[in-house]
């Protein structure tokens, strides 16, 4: 029997917490999230990307202006905060695409490890879609089961893995950064593009075969 994937329904109660990054959590819907590694956007990496959005923000005339003001101003069109939000997500998963950083995770053998910890709840806890685990970052499609918060398993996964490989490597310290980015499907529409996404994302990034892991559910 086929799995039943659900996108965000505005009638069901949705957990929101915030701690660096706000999440707001559906259990039983579907969910994009990434983890990425504690040194995969680089200082440089990231004054970058404030200076892309602030030049979007200068060529749509909206410089000199917070993000946030821009998204709570009722003056401003809906369409363009659209616009701007998708073009500040977009650079930022480009700029992981560059792969910076010590890219531990092009290792097949540490890649599995993440892949194992996935699956290891998998239609238990949860139902994965499919995930793809890239030199220094993870994106995965998941649906929580009732009973069970989306933000506490992937401490879990993001602890246990990063305790695991950094033994593997002889390391310690944060091998993650400290909290993934999650955001719950909204539409048929939406959840084709980041299938799509996933399964592009080491072709987009220019990775050789074995430099990354895919892996997709059969229903």
């Amino acid at each position: 029997m086929g799995i039943d994937w659900n996108f965000y329904d505005p009638d069901i109660e949705v957990l929101e917490s915030s701690r660096n990054l706000p999440h707001r959590d559906q259990t039983g819907s579907l969910t994009f999230v990434t983890m990425r590694l504690a040194d995969s956007m680089p200082k440089e990496v990231v004054r970058k990307w404030h200076d892309e959005i602030e030049s979007w923000l200068v060529a749509h005339q909206l410089g000199n202006r917070t993000i946030e003001d821009i998204l709570c101003d009722p003056t401003v069109e809906r369409q363009l905060k659209q616009e701007l939000k998708r073009f500040k997500r977009q650079r930022w998963h480009g700029h992981l695409d560059d792969c910076h950083g010590t890219c531990p995770l092009r290792d097949p053998a540490l890649a599995a490890e993440v892949a194992k910890s996935l699956l290891h709840f998998n239609g238990v806890r949860y139902e994965l879609e499919r995930f793809i685990v890239m030199p220094n970052h993870a994106h995965v499609l998941i649906q929580m089961r009732t009973g069970f918060e989306l933000r506490k398993q992937f401490t879990s996964i993001m602890r246990f893995t990063g305790r695991s490989i950094n033994r593997k490597l002889g390391k310690s310290g944060e091998f993650w950064q400290s909290e993934p980015f999650d955001h719950i499907v909204r539409s048929f529409e939406q959840f084709q593009y980041l299938q799509r996404y996933i399964s592009d994302n080491p072709t987009k990034a220019n990775l050789r075969m074995g430099e990354s892991l895919f892996w997709k559910c059969d229903a």
